[in-house]
C-alpha cells in the first residue's frame, strides 16, 4: 500500500504510528488494506530429534520461518514458522504457532482487541494470502531445490 495514512471508522485521517508498547494499532479492515511484502524464508536445523538406533533412514523434519512487512510508515512486521506437511504424494506448507508481530488490532473506538483474538485474526488473514508460494519459490532459490520434486511415498509393507 502506498499511503501511509488510512480512513479512521469515524471518517478522520489517522497517521500510523508506533505506540510506546511497540505495537502498531490499527482496525481489522485497515488491516487487510495493507500489502504485506515477503522479505524472507529460512530453513530450521533439525533439532531435538531423538537418536535413532536404526541404522539408515531417520526422521526428520522439514521446518522453517517467513517474515513479511508492509511498505507503510511504520512497517507492519508479521513472522511465523512453517513446516512441510506430506499427505497422499502432496507436499504442501503449513504455517505452525502463533504469529510474531507488532500489530495490535482494535475495535472502532479504538480499544485493544487482546493478544489472543489479534493472534487468531492474524492468523486468519495470512491463511488467506498466498503465502506458501512465495516461500516456495524463495526457499528454492536460496537453497536450489525445489520441494515440488520431492516424491513421497507411502509404503506400510514389512520386509
Amino acid at each position: 500500500m502506498k499511503s501511509k495514512a488510512r480512513r479512521g471508522s469515524r471518517g478522520k485521517w489517522a497517521t500510523l504510528t508506533v505506540s510506546a508498547d511497540g505495537y502498531v494499532r490499527l482496525t481489522v479492515s485497515a488491516f487487510r488494506a495493507i500489502a504485506l511484502t515477503h522479505l524472507l524464508s529460512e530453513l530450521d536445523a533439525d533439532i531435538g530429534l531423538p537418536p535413532s538406533t536404526a541404522s539408515g533412514a531417520c526422521l526428520a523434519s522439514i521446518a522453517g520461518y517467513t517474515e513479511w512487512a508492509s511498505q507503510t510508515t511504520p512497517a507492519l512486521s508479521l513472522g511465523w514458522d512453517w513446516r512441510i506437511e506430506t499427505t497422499a504424494g502432496q507436499v504442501r506448507y503449513e504455517r505452525e504457532g502463533a504469529i510474531r508481530s507488532n500489530v495490535m488490532l482494535v475495535d472502532e473506538w479504538r480499544r485493544d482487541l487482546g493478544a489472543a483474538a489479534t493472534d487468531v485474526l492474524l492468523c486468519i488473514a495470512i491463511d488467506s494470502l498466498e503465502w506458501q508460494l512465495a516461500v516456495d519459490h524463495y526457499i528454492s532459490n536460496r537453497y536450489a531445490c525445489h520441494l515440488s520434486n520431492l516424491t513421497v511415498t507411502e509404503n506400510r509393507s514389512s520386509l
